[in-house]
């Protein structure tokens, strides 16, 4: 019964077997959930399949229920004249939540509609009302709806990887941990071809919606996603993805990945926005965490400095929050690589990050912070294994890929940085800190002696922040390494003039573990100005 009541209220009465096992037999193995999937199935073709055509389509991956040979009295206007009672009413699966929490949505859902019929269609929703009220702490946060992605390709052996992708986005969402994401039973009770935009945000409770349809192309299929504000309707970010000819799930992860990235950079920067352009003289925890997220991102010291205090009120309203406690680590953090803080100072970090990875320990930034501390302190081993967990715990967040391969540069190992530095590269184009990331490949092909290579991405790391001396000094040395000393001249000018209280300190704060890196940055330095003198004699 509980199948049927399932399959019937689906789009296109269709579930996949996953989803079915997931729901009806959560609570047991995997391989007992298969077995009992299967044999409820046998028993309801014996019961539904007996006339000319079968009513009950089992494929490998879904199962379809021919909504053509039923009427589904829920859908009809006998229940919106309210004459067929609560849905499912009296009905239970003894401990199995995910049937509960289905059926609560369901019912939830099902009050909330009034169908709007066509000739020979099923009914749509032409207006949805709120019902209940969004869950505490939940109504400022920004929550990301995913809906059901559409199968554009005429195919319909194809329903299943548009389903399957929404499914891994839904996944992957839920581990940025600072951005709520709807649950699957309830954004997937919304076809977005169905109903207004701004509709499913107000019931969902939603700030922000992605839609995605699959489409053919020249050379096979791709992915044509885009995000949405839900409260304005507009349209904020699309972007056409081509898939791979093997469709497997280890070659859709990286898209998946990379996917999850962008649209974390991007409700970050709208949810800056929003809270910037927040008059009130008094802040709620939110817009503290935001606007101070806002002034960070500025990276200048009068911005950190405003940040850190909004960063302090929200941990005087809350705590223990995970937010709070990891904002103002990145907060510290930057300050301390801004001004090249002591080890007093980023064993300060360290703990304040090792107090976000107590408040959430699922929460992948937390344990970037405290690798990032043990990074600067020369703990390279310790660093090492928290970005992994990291990136275990959040595949798509980009800086803890990025730290991984600084890491890898720090120890010596300029090849094996730069796979997790162009990973990170493509799951965050856009990011705020890319400078910091093509710097690092820069570096990479500097300690390599490829000097075109680290001359071109230093470049590049000075278009995205022209201010980045780092960046400046890895071109000078890979100008004096290629030979060209006139070039290496005009890019030392061009970091005088943009930071006149360059020191030779400045590199040997560097924590590489062979100090020797620091001493040829520094002779590369001393190669353009004449001063042949040890980096230490300089300082004095």
């Amino acid at each position: 019964m509980a199948m049927v009541a399932m399959l019937a209220t689906a789009d296109g009465g269709e579930r996949t077997r996953g989803w079915l096992q997931e729901k009806l037999w959560g609570q047991r193995d995997r391989p007992q959930a298969q077995g009992s999937l299967r044999r409820e199935l046998s028993h309801l073709r014996e019961h539904l399949n007996a006339g000319p055509t079968p009513a009950l389509i089992c494929e490998r991956q879904r199962v379809r229920l021919d909504l053509q040979q039923f009427a589904v009295d829920v859908l009809g206007s006998r229940h919106e004249a309210g004459g067929a009672g609560e849905f499912l009413e009296g009905f239970d699966l003894a401990g199995e939540e995910g049937f509960e929490d289905w059926l609560r949505e369901q019912r939830s859902l099902l009050a909330a509609r009034t169908p709007v019929k066509t000739a020979g269609e099923r009914p749509v929703l032409r207006e949805v009302s709120v019902p209940f009220a969004p869950e505490s702490g939940f109504v400022d946060r920004p929550a990301l709806a995913i809906l059901p992605f559409a199968n554009l390709t005429g195919d319909a052996a194809n329903d299943y990887l548009c389903e399957g992708v929404s499914e891994d986005l839904i996944d992957r969402v839920s581990r940025l941990r600072w951005l709520p994401v709807i649950s699957r039973n309830s954004s997937f009770a919304f076809a977005s071809d169905r109903v207004d935009p701004r509709i499913i945000g107000q019931r969902l409770h939603a700030k922000y919606l992605l839609e995605g349809r699959l489409k053919p192309s020249s050379d096979g299929f791709s992915l044509a996603v885009n995000l949405s504000d839900a409260v304005s309707g507009y349209s904020m970010w699309s972007h056409r993805v081509p898939l791979p000819p093997d469709r497997s799930q280890d070659a859709l992860d990286p898209i998946v990945a990379e996917l999850v990235g962008v649209l974390d950079t991007q409700v970050d920067y709208a949810e800056q926005a929003r809270a910037r352009g927040n008059r009130q003289n008094r802040l709620e925890f939110n817009n503290l965490i935001w606007r101070g997220r806002w002034h960070l991102n500025r990276l200048t010291s009068a911005d950190s400095e405003i940040a850190r205090q909004l960063f302090e009120q929200a941990l005087e309203l809350e705590p223990d929050s995970p937010e709070a406690l990891i904002q103002a680590t990145y907060c510290l953090g930057w300050t301390l690589w801004a001004r090249r803080g002591s080890e007093a100072e980023i064993g300060e970090m360290r703990r304040l990050a090792h107090r976000a990875i107590v408040a959430d320990p699922d929460d992948g930034r937390g344990h970037m912070l405290a690798g990032i501390a043990e990074l600067w302190l020369r703990q390279t081993a310790r660093a090492r294994t928290l970005f992994e967990r990291a990136i275990a715990l959040n595949p798509s967040l980009c800086q803890a890929h990025a730290q991984l391969g600084c890491q890898h540069n720090l120890v010596g190992e300029p090849a094996q940085a730069i796979e997790p530095l162009r990973r990170a590269q493509r799951l965050s184009p856009n990011d705020i800190h890319i400078f910091f990331i093509i710097g690092e490949l820069a570096l990479s092909y500097w300690m390599l002696g490829r000097w075109n290579d680290a001359i071109d991405h230093a470049d590049q790391s000075l278009v995205r922040r022209p201010a980045y001396w780092y960046a400046l000094v890895i071109k000078i040395n890979a100008l004096v390494g290629k030979g060209d000393r006139a070039a290496a001249r005009r890019a030392y000018d061009e970091l005088m003039t943009l930071k006149p209280d360059f020191t030779p300190k400045f590199i040997e704060w560097t924590p590489f573990i062979d100090r020797t890196w620091n001493q040829r940055l520094a002779d590369g330095i001393a190669a353009v100005t004449g001063d042949a003198r040890p980096a230490s004699r300089r300082r004095q």
